[in-house]
């Protein structure tokens, strides 16, 4: 699944959500425009794994309606890159690797690690 797949994904998902909730009155259209200007804002085609990675953990910090719409993907992360890091970083040490494990871990933590999308990530 390339970046823009997942993107337009989210968009699609988000879009839905907002359509849902502004016709059962539970969003505003003042706060329905924000959240998906956000989101227009945020999330750009062309955007790279790493951009979108970067991204997608801010895009509720507003909108906390979004949430699990997010998570999945972010889950995906956590167990695609950040546990896979976690691995390859003890095995670093324990080969004797230390500088090679810290600076792994500080690419992981600053997530600068180049992102091949693997994920099953679909929203709830």
């Amino acid at each position: 699944m390339s970046p823009d797949d997942i993107r337009e994904q989210l968009e699609a998902t988000i879009v839905d959500l907002i359509k849902a909730k502004v016709e059962a009155e539970e969003m505003t259209e003042e706060r329905a425009q924000g959240l998906a200007q956000m989101v227009l804002d945020k999330l750009k085609p062309g955007m790279s794994l790493e951009e979108l990675y970067r991204v997608l953990p801010h895009l509720d910090d507003n909108f906390t309606e979004i949430s699990h719409i997010i998570i999945p993907y972010l889950r995906d992360y956590e167990e695609g890159v950040t546990q896979k890091a976690a691995v390859e970083v003890q095995q670093l040490i324990h080969q004797g690797q230390y500088k090679e494990a810290q600076s792994l871990a500080d690419r992981v933590i600053k997530q600068d690690v180049k992102l091949v999308w693997t994920g099953s990530a679909k929203p709830t």
